[in-house]
């Protein structure tokens, strides 16, 4: 009978560990500076990841709200980087991405400048005037007031963004495909002022105006393309084209686009590095060019125009 008791014991205080192990989920306690954003880049090799971080602490009622000694649940399928991505990864400049050429996809600036697609657009905060006479236009090394109800740490660094823009599907029934969020620079916060946050403009790409928000800080590394080619067998519509990556581009007839946002992305198996065909819109659907994708969200993706011999326009489609 003593013998049966101590096995019951036994197995009871296995039972947690025999859950933490199926689960794999790791306990991470949140430090000075730290964001979601910057946990889902360093832990799970994609700052995209951020959302389904928040969703699964439910003890997180503000994504940009976390503070020193908090403790998040990293849960264990995010963490399987492998798995996600169904092949292996190598480390590129602190993120890991899928590589075989030294060569990237595109630069950083064109990352910055193509901007990101979000699901949900929730800023941290927006630039405003120190006084209200004064001019709404900042540039480098300007000192700005930034109105936000979340408590910012002297020293942070964030984005600065324009309103995030409603991307529309051109056909079917016209759905909302995200919301694009261009970059226009950087700031650091710099303390508090009667009462008013105060910032430092520490980088700037693009005019800043007042108005303008503030977004949480990602590292940008370069996207590389996979080791072996690939070329998948989906199909979707360009729902939005964007600026040429140089005003000299040699390769494309001029006036002719240099970056695309399609209505696909990792949730539809889209990864970096794909390249995909691109036919007119209307019938008989002749190809007219190639697009290889440089960044992945989840639902939709930013692609480079590889070749053009016609004028690619919202509505034409892509495929292989």
């Amino acid at each position: 009978m003593r013998q049966v008791v101590a096995l019951f014991v036994v197995a009871l205080l296995l039972i947690p560990a025999v859950l933490m192990a199926r689960s794999g989920d790791m306990e991470y306690t949140v430090k000075k500076g730290d964001t979601l954003w910057a946990i889902s880049s360093g832990h799970l090799k994609d700052p995209l990841l951020w959302p389904k971080l928040w969703r699964a602490n439910a003890n997180v009622h503000n994504p940009h709200l976390i503070y020193p000694n908090q403790v998040i649940v990293i849960p264990g399928e995010l963490l399987k980087t492998e798995l996600r991505t169904g092949k292996k990864l190598v480390p590129v400049k602190g993120r890991y991405l899928p590589s075989g050429t030294d060569k990237p996809i595109v630069p950083n600036d064109v990352i910055l400048d193509s901007g990101f697609i979000t699901r949900s657009f929730v800023p941290v905060g927006k630039i405003v005037s120190r006084f209200p006479d004064e001019e709404t236009i900042f540039g480098r090394d300007s000192i700005v007031h930034v109105q936000t109800t979340a408590r910012l740490i002297p020293d942070t660094k964030f984005y600065i963004g324009e309103m995030a823009e409603p991307i529309i599907n051109p056909v079917g029934e016209r759905e909302v495909v995200g919301y694009l969020v261009k970059i226009k620079g950087a700031l650091q916060i710099t303390g508090e002022e009667n009462g008013n946050i105060m910032a430092k403009i520490t980088e700037s790409y693009k005019e800043i105006n007042a108005g303008d928000v503030i977004l949480n800080y990602f590292p940008v590394t370069p996207p590389y393309a996979p080791v072996v080619e690939r070329t998948p067998l989906l199909s979707g519509v360009i729902v939005k084209v964007g600026d040429k990556v140089s005003a000299d581009q040699p390769r494309l007839p001029a006036g002719r686009t240099d970056i695309v946002y399609i209505n696909k992305g990792a949730a539809q198996g889209i990864e970096i590095g794909d390249k995909f065909r691109v036919s007119k819109g209307v019938p008989p659907h002749v190809i007219i060019g190639a697009l290889q994708v440089f960044s992945v969200f989840d639902d939709a993706s930013i692609a480079l125009v590889i070749k053009a011999d016609r004028e690619i326009v919202p509505g034409d489609t892509f495929g292989n």
